[in-house]
């Protein structure tokens, strides 16, 4: 996992997702597509599944830091 990449971060890129329901992991990969690739490849760790609030994908990434 790419250590410079934070939850903050992530979250400036998809947060926004999640006001209208639960999303994938390809939905957020291509709401984070304007992230810098870091930040892209990080998310494409995550499993294939839905996420219905952003607080399931930090349980997914659990050592990724909030801030630098």
């Amino acid at each position: 996992m790419t250590d410079h990449v934070t939850r903050i971060e992530i979250a400036d890129h998809v947060s926004a997702l999640f006001a209208n329901g639960a999303v994938s992991k390809h939905d957020l990969l291509i709401g984070a597509a304007s992230a810098r690739p870091e930040v892209l490849d990080v998310l494409k760790e995550l499993p294939d599944r839905r996420y219905t609030e952003l607080r399931q994908v930090w349980e997914d990434l659990p050592a990724l830091p909030v801030g630098l």
